[in-house]
């Protein structure tokens, strides 16, 4: 019988325990300049219950972390919600530092079952992540919703995010779609720096990555290669 450290192993290569995940990242950042007492940290998961653990061992390892989280992990604050951030860090030598963490998220049950998991108090089977299962169960009927719904903003620009991201004919998994929500968020995260963070006054880290949750409760991390900005200069940040 499959199982979840085999299906780990090959659909999300490199993944770390969060806790081995975060001591790298403090090792790594502290290499360039970044503490928690120098930095923001700002934080996006999925709004699911069962994604919070990091922001919460992130606040503890960081201090106060700025709320990036919406449906599936995607970056939906916009400038407005970047510049909030970025004008709440400490200033220190005269430097704004932010700590960036932007993850799409999965689950994986007992048997490798992608996308199974179990809720405290909820019999049965659940799914993670939520959102993106609901986008591949509408894809899947050709109804993937494209325009805006006033009433499930989140929901309808993650359908526009992703589909635009699909090959016609394609359906994929919730492994697969862990994956290219990763990509749309480092994308948006990308884009968002370039118009809300300034160089001259401030140094920076964005880093994505996918945050997989095993049936004992422990989640792990598949971190994607991320980019430092110190000093104006671009420094590539990898911690697998």
């Amino acid at each position: 019988m499959t199982s979840f450290q085999e299906i780990l192993e090959i659909r999300f290569p490199g993944a770390l325990p969060e806790q081995v995940f975060l001591a790298r990242l403090a090792e790594v950042l502290a290499g360039l300049g970044f503490d928690g007492p120098n930095t923001i940290a700002c934080v996006g998961v999925c709004r699911d219950e069962i994604a919070q653990r990091l922001p919460v061992l992130v606040r503890a390892a960081w201090g106060e972390a700025f709320n990036f989280c919406s449906l599936g992990g995607m970056l939906f604050l916009g400038r407005t919600g970047f510049s909030a951030a970025h004008h709440h860090a400490p200033v220190v030598d005269g430097r704004e530092r932010y700590l960036h963490l932007a993850l799409s998220h999965v689950a994986i049950g007992e048997d490798g079952t992608v996308g199974a998991c179990s809720r405290v108090g909820r019999p049965g089977t659940s799914f993670a992540c939520g959102a993106l299962e609901n986008f591949r169960q509408a894809h899947a009927r050709g109804a993937a919703g494209l325009f805006l719904d006033p009433d499930d903003v989140e929901m309808s620009l993650l359908s526009q995010r992703l589909s635009a991201r699909l090959r016609p004919g394609r359906h994929p998994d919730l492994a697969d779609l862990a994956h290219l929500a990763r990509e749309v968020i480092a994308a948006d995260l990308d884009r968002m720096l370039l118009d809300t963070a300034d160089p001259a006054v401030a140094d920076w880290v964005a880093l994505t990555g996918v945050q997989v949750h095993a049936p004992d409760g422990v989640d792990w991390i598949q971190p994607a290669p991320g980019v430092a900005s110190v000093g104006g200069r671009t420094v590539a940040v990898r911690l697998a």
